[in-house]
């Protein structure tokens, strides 16, 4: 699966400030409507709270093992004494993302709740104490405390490599550039609409980040480290 991400971040790398290619983009679609980027991976954006549960059942279909990246996105704080909502949660597995626009909805669904809970799941974060974890309290009164299983890859590659280091380090030592360009990680992310840079970036934060666990996971297979990471 590692060629999909590949192809995908270099996609975005590559073309993402051309506005052409940024609206050519989201044409191809398949027939559950959903965005594909190169090498066939899948992104979902949801916007209506009565469609996450189906979005997240064709998550739970994608899944080939028990990882989903998890991210957040919200718009920057610029006032002081004033922070913004998370407005998307993006989760991944190897071969789809959903995109839910939680600044669309009124809370978070239940069913979302529920996803996030289930022991079944390995939700992978990157560097979530940093801020996303207060973010998730303010915005839906919930953390890893809440989480089925949770693992933050940062640490886990601290723990390996003996250094912390950035999500575009470590993407790199899986073999692929990951950039977070300044106009897109700092844009708004409860705009009417989403642009197509905004979707592909989302949708490749999370879909590293498990993707990066996936790599440390084959070398604990190895039979190098104590730590249990799951399948």
């Amino acid at each position: 699966m590692a060629h999909q991400w590949v192809e995908a971040a270099d996609y975005l790398a590559n073309r993402c400030t051309n506005t052409d290619i940024e609206q050519s983009f989201m044409q191809p679609r398949d027939s559950s409507g959903a965005v594909i980027l190169p090498g066939g991976f899948r992104v979902l954006v949801v916007a209506r709270e009565c469609d996450v549960a189906d979005a997240l059942t064709a998550l739970r279909d994608s899944m080939t093992d028990r990882v989903i990246g998890i991210d957040l996105e919200w718009r920057p704080d610029q006032r002081r004494g004033f922070q913004n909502r998370v407005a998307l949660m993006q989760l991944a597995s190897s071969t789809c993302a959903v995109l839910i626009r939680t600044c669309c909805m009124d809370g978070l669904p239940p069913c979302l709740g529920a996803f996030l809970g289930d022991a079944s799941i390995a939700l992978v974060g990157f560097g979530w104490d940093t801020a996303d974890e207060d973010k998730a309290q303010a915005s839906f009164g919930i953390g890893r405390q809440d989480f089925g299983h949770f693992f933050d890859v940062q640490m886990i590659a601290a723990s390996v490599t003996g250094q912390k280091h950035g999500l575009q380090h470590l993407s790199r030592m899986a073999g692929c550039r990951l950039p977070k360009p300044h106009r897109v990680t700092m844009s708004d992310w409860q705009h009417q609409t989403l642009s197509p840079a905004q979707i592909v970036y989302a949708a490749l934060d999370a879909l590293v980040t498990g993707q990066i666990f996936r790599c440390f996971r084959l070398l604990h297979a190895d039979g190098n480290k104590e730590a249990s990471l799951p399948g």
